[in-house]
């Protein structure tokens, strides 16, 4: 593996979550991938079967301690890993912590040092004044490549002038469009597993964090059920609110109307089974879920603190998920039962730059050292 071009993708986690589907997705479609030897750095924090898809890829894969548990430790790890490895690309895709393994990926001569941006955080005043220039300064000085998966994500890490100069490459979070393209014969399989026959499905994909916001959606879907009794919910994830949201369906006594699927490997499949698609984020940057079920040919409800520029099809409605909302998203989910799937979804995916197949060569060009470096 020595003539091969090391890379290595830093992630806080194994468990999952959209960038972890995200550096799969693009690594499975590489134009010569043959020529890569792709690493993974992560913490302690991860679910095995996620871990498995990595290493089934042939992707080396090294879990340190967490920083929570021990920083210094954590420090060494990461150090120890990027030294002993030389790698010719780092790509950090843990947004305002990009920083710290960059500035030693610098120190350690790596020739191209990609901080991306994943998100755009909501933060107090303070931070927004005082916490996220400093952020924001170390970001830019710690890599010479700057990314974001969406213009708010970019700007949120980069600034808005960087933006409009074009200093930061978009790397849209695409994804293989004929895995999600509708297929009636997934629908029924899906459904039929779960013993759903012709009720009305709403769905949802999205780790169980704060910032998915699953209460809020868990009170939207009580009142569905007012209007449509035989709705059906499916929750497809996991993480540490998962127990939260398990409980609370419980006390509402509407679990024979919710499904809790955990994390799958096939979510396309699921799309397929679902009616609509909702999706009130506290905040995001350009969430791939949005694109998938876009291609699935779903209305998409989405929180309106989401990147407007997800919208790909005209299937997209972005709502405010203020408390005084609820029966407005109420209104649009149950109206969106009268609505077909589109048909042409597809052909917006491709013709808005969400095809894996032309993202993964530009990445790949990066990895090349043939795209454009900030210094």
């Amino acid at each position: 593996m020595d003539d091969k071009v090391k890379v290595a993708e830093f992630i806080p986690r194994l468990e999952f979550g959209g960038v972890e589907s995200m550096i799969l997705n693009y690594i499975s479609h590489l134009p010569s991938k043959d020529i890569f030897e792709f690493h993974v750095i992560s913490q302690d924090i991860y679910d095995p079967n996620c871990v498995q898809l990595f290493t089934d890829l042939g992707i080396v894969v090294h879990l340190v301690t967490h920083k929570k548990k021990n920083i210094l430790k954590h420090c060494i790890e990461v150090w120890n890993i990027l030294k002993k490895q030389q790698f010719d690309v780092v790509h950090s895709h843990m947004t305002l912590m990009n920083f710290y393994v960059l500035f030693m990926a610098r120190l350690l001569g790596v020739e191209t040092r990609i901080s991306h941006s994943h998100n755009a955080f909501k933060m107090s005043l303070f931070k927004v004044k005082f916490v996220l220039p400093i952020m924001r300064y170390l970001n830019k000085k710690a890599a010479n490549v700057w990314m974001a998966c969406g213009y708010e994500a970019g700007a949120f890490l980069f600034g808005n002038k960087e933006m409009e100069n074009q200093k930061v490459i978009i790397l849209n979070n695409a994804i293989d469009e004929n895995e999600f393209k509708y297929n009636e014969v997934k629908r029924k399989k899906i459904r039929s597993k779960l013993g759903i026959k012709n009720e009305y499905v709403i769905g949802h994909i999205g780790r169980f964090m704060e910032q998915k916001n699953h209460m809020y959606l868990v009170d939207v879907f009580v009142r569905v059920l007012h209007c449509i009794p035989d709705a059906k919910l499916i929750l497809i994830g996991a993480g540490e609110l998962y127990e939260n949201i398990q409980n609370k369906i419980t006390e509402l006594g509407i679990s024979n109307s919710v499904f809790f699927i955990g994390n799958v490997t096939n979510p396309q499949d699921y799309y397929q089974a679902m009616d609509v698609f909702v999706l009130p984020s506290l905040f995001e940057g350009l969430p791939v879920v949005t694109i998938e079920a876009q291609a699935a040919g779903l209305k998409c409800i989405v929180s309106d603190n989401v990147d407007k520029r997800c919208k790909i099809t005209p299937n997209v409605e972005f709502l405010s998920i203020s408390k005084e909302n609820y029966n407005l998203w109420v209104k649009r989910i149950i109206l969106s039962k009268n609505e077909e799937r589109d048909s042409n979804a597809i052909n917006y995916i491709v013709s808005g730059g969400y095809s894996i197949k032309i993202e993964a060569k530009k990445l790949e060009n990066l990895y090349l050292g043939k795209g454009k470096k900030v210094y």
